[in-house]
């Protein structure tokens, strides 16, 4: 009986360990998983109309808004952060798709996508998005995936300049 209970304990015990372990590595991993850092090779300005550019002359997608996130954080009182833009973008083909029913419609809350292009305190140009390719894989084996990996063929080609591909980390 005492042999029986200590391999239950055995078992309740490894179960936890791994339940631990398993949220430090997801805690550890999750910023380089869910989001994606790219280094610029142009200049800050240039970059930001780099990349409008290629969201317009790819078909369907558009840019909406620009928005100078420093500009915006200063007038409403925040200390200067320097130089970020957010580049906000949509294609209404896929938006359509995403959204034509009523279990997707919570996508919307992602809608337009988003690019930020920053400058960091050494100079260098970066650019700031969500890895689709994770969300994609999230939502496998789902409408919403379907659309989604149209999403990131085409931003991977908005992209292609800097040689830019979506990756698990």
């Amino acid at each position: 009986m005492s042999q029986k209970f200590g391999i239950f304990i055995g078992i309740i015990l490894g179960m936890v360990l791994s339940l631990f372990v398993t949220g430090i590595a997801l805690k550890v991993a999750a910023p380089s998983m869910f989001f994606k850092e790219v280094t610029s090779t142009y200049d800050f300005e240039k970059t930001v109309a780099l990349i409008s550019s290629r969201i317009n002359k790819q078909e369907g997608w558009h840019v909406t808004e620009i928005i100078d996130q420093q500009k915006e954080i200063l007038d409403n009182g925040g200390a200067d952060v320097g130089k970020v833009k957010i580049i906000k973008f949509c294609n209404a083909k896929y938006a359509a798709q995403m959204l034509s029913k009523d279990a997707s419609k919570y996508m919307s809350v992602k809608m337009p996508l988003s690019i930020s292009v920053y400058e960091k305190d050494d100079g260098r140009v970066s650019i700031g998005l969500m890895n689709g390719y994770v969300m994609a894989r999230m939502f496998s084996g789902s409408y919403e995936a379907e659309v989604m990996e149209k999403v990131i063929k085409d931003t991977e080609d908005i992209l292609g300049f800097l040689h830019f591909r979506y990756s698990l980390f």
